[in-house]
């Protein structure tokens, strides 16, 4: 039997509304009551991931973020968060300042903020989403990995609109860019050519790209986490739908591919199982019960 289960977040756990599937959730909380530990591992911080650790009860049961895509763990029963790397403002300055000039939306993002800038192009399509929609007034102008205008301010409330890398003046997490997804695959790949020895550069969703300090990475920090456990790589079931997911495959027996994934990594995976919107967790869990009293 399993001893833990690691899941990314969007697109994975979450369907498409944020929320997590009813059955998915019920089982997950059946398995920690059975000792099964429960690890989210995010591009999020864990500003962003405590309404969902809350809803499955991480802190009573032992469960653990694995937050920013590697570069901090948040120990929840004992309330201890180990920030491994962080960049420090000159560090991005440089690969800032390049993707200002691509014609996308850009961000450096630290816990509970982020320092934005988009071009005049971008401005003018928020302009006209907004006269057009029902948006309120004091709505941010951030993009998110879905969309030119998402509400970021619930876990990012300190939000930042700069004209310039050198406004960016302190430690950030990462920096990720938005466009549609055509022109993003562009940028990815111009990005990796420039800065691929510099920095991990992952395309976490269709129209989001994310740069992390190098060396650091979900599968590496989930490492860490397993040495610390004493868990072997048969203990552990992972779950993604992004290429910043992929790193955990290297670490797991089980790995699985969302339906929803790139075929990039539904290549790296062990197994393929259902959407996040059609319970893929869910249905996984349950083969894996049902091959474990196999056994």
């Amino acid at each position: 039997m399993f001893k833990a289960i690691v899941m990314d977040m969007d697109g994975t756990l979450l369907n498409s509304s944020n929320h997590i599937p009813e059955k998915t959730k019920d089982l997950l909380m059946k398995l920690q009551r059975q000792g099964v530990k429960i690890i989210l591992a995010s591009g999020r911080s864990y500003m962003r991931l405590l309404s969902y650790g809350k809803e499955l009860e991480l802190e009573k049961y032992g469960g653990y973020f694995i937050e920013v895509d590697g570069i901090a763990i948040y120990d929840l029963k004992n309330q201890k968060r180990d920030v491994l790397k962080r960049f420090k403002p000159e560090d991005i300055r440089e690969v800032y300042a390049y993707i200002m000039k691509l014609e996308c939306e850009v961000q450096a993002v630290f816990d509970d903020g982020l320092y934005a800038y988009f071009p005049e192009s971008i401005l003018n399509i928020k302009k006209e989403m907004r006269r057009n929609g029902q948006y309120p007034e004091d709505f941010p102008w951030t993009a998110g990995p879905w969309g030119w205008l998402e509400d970021m301010s619930k876990g990012y409330p300190d939000i930042h609109y700069i004209q310039s890398e050198n406004d960016l003046d302190r430690e950030y997490n990462k920096v990720q860019c938005m466009q549609e997804e055509k022109r993003l695959a562009q940028i990815y790949k111009e990005l990796m050519d420039v800065y691929g020895n510099q920095f991990e550069l992952f395309r976490t969703c269709p129209r989001q790209v994310e740069i992390l300090p190098k060396g650091y990475n979900k599968g590496k920090t989930l490492k860490r986490i397993m040495d610390r456990n004493g868990w072997n790589r048969e203990d552990v079931i992972a779950f993604g739908d992004g290429e910043n997911d992929v790193s955990l495959f290297d670490y797991v027996e089980a790995s699985y591919a969302m339906g929803n994934a790139a075929a990039y990594v539904k290549e790296r995976a062990k197994y393929i199982t259902d959407t996040n919107d059609h319970e893929g967790i869910y249905q996984a869990l349950i083969k894996e019960i049902e091959k474990g009293l196999g056994n």
